[in-house]
């Protein structure tokens, strides 16, 4: 899925192109993916609508049209493109338009699990999380002062806080594990047992890891609708030496998700049914 640095990067590149672009033309090839918060069809509703601006909100890019506002999350697979109109379109097209430029923005996803919203501006009731995210911890707010409180009075283990997107928006899985390893912490280690050391070196490492995937993201370069996993410490390295010290990287579950860590440089803090 998209994380935080990918949806920088695609807001980064789309800000510039899309103000002042028309619409001229909407495709919708799998409606499953499509929520209507205002009246008539998806593609009546964004036919003639010329883009102004582009934001990113946690995991959710939101789209400012002349009357409408168009919110993408992305959830498992979702991927934007944008490319001209007679290239070869995204696999698992969900929708497309074609803007006036004769330029395409598609949506793809090949589980159908992202959504798409047409709400009206400012308006955002009736998307799912919209309005219950944290602190941006790209935003000024994301402070010691902010950060530190929020983690010493949760009672979930420090894989699940991070994510925890009422509290921090928004690390996804692949950054969890990074953020984690970059400051030496378990997956599984409760965040009331983590010492004020650890506290803050988590609060650092949510700050330096993001700051890192978003440096490394445009460094590669890619097209925007391919997801970008290639500077990746422990995230999918089960089986491989630790960067740092040569351990095998493990994979656990945690909270229904796989978590890639060293159980080296991150020791538990209590014991486990597996002793790593």
């Amino acid at each position: 899925m998209p994380e935080l640095p990918d949806l920088e990067y695609i807001r980064k590149n789309l800000a510039p192109l899309l103000p002042g672009r028309r619409i001229i033309e909407v495709s919708v090839k799998e409606p499953i993916v499509l929520r209507m918060l205002v009246a008539g069809s998806f593609a009546g509703a964004l036919s003639g609508k010329t883009f102004s601006g582009i934001l990113r909100r946690g995991p959710f890019l939101s789209f400012a049209l002349d009357g409408v506002e168009m919110v993408i999350h992305h959830m498992l697979s979702g991927r934007l493109q944008l490319t001209q109109k007679a290239e070869k379109p995204i696999g698992h097209l969900c929708f497309s338009a074609v803007l006036d430029n004769e330029w395409r923005l598609a949506y793809g996803d090949d589980t159908r699990m992202g959504k798409v919203y047409l709400t009206e501006p400012g308006r955002h009731d009736g998307i799912p999380g919209y309005d219950a995210q944290g602190i941006d911890i790209l935003s000024p707010e994301f402070t010691w002062d902010a950060f530190e409180p929020l983690l010493r009075g949760s009672r979930q283990q420090a894989r699940v806080f991070i994510m925890d997107q009422t509290a921090l928006s928004a690390v996804g899985n692949a950054y969890a594990d990074e953020i984690l390893f970059a400051a030496g912490i378990h997956p599984k280690t409760p965040c009331g047992m983590l010492s004020p050391e650890k506290r803050r070196a988590l609060f650092e490492a949510v700050r330096s890891v993001i700051a890192w995937g978003i440096r490394e993201v445009e460094k590669a370069g890619r097209p925007i609708e391919e997801k970008v996993r290639g500077h990746m410490k422990v995230r999918n390295r089960k089986g491989e030496p630790c960067p740092v010290c040569g351990t095998t990287i493990r994979r656990v579950g945690v909270h229904g998700y796989d978590s890639f860590f060293c159980p080296r440089c991150q020791e538990a803090a209590a014991e486990q049914k597996i002793p790593w």
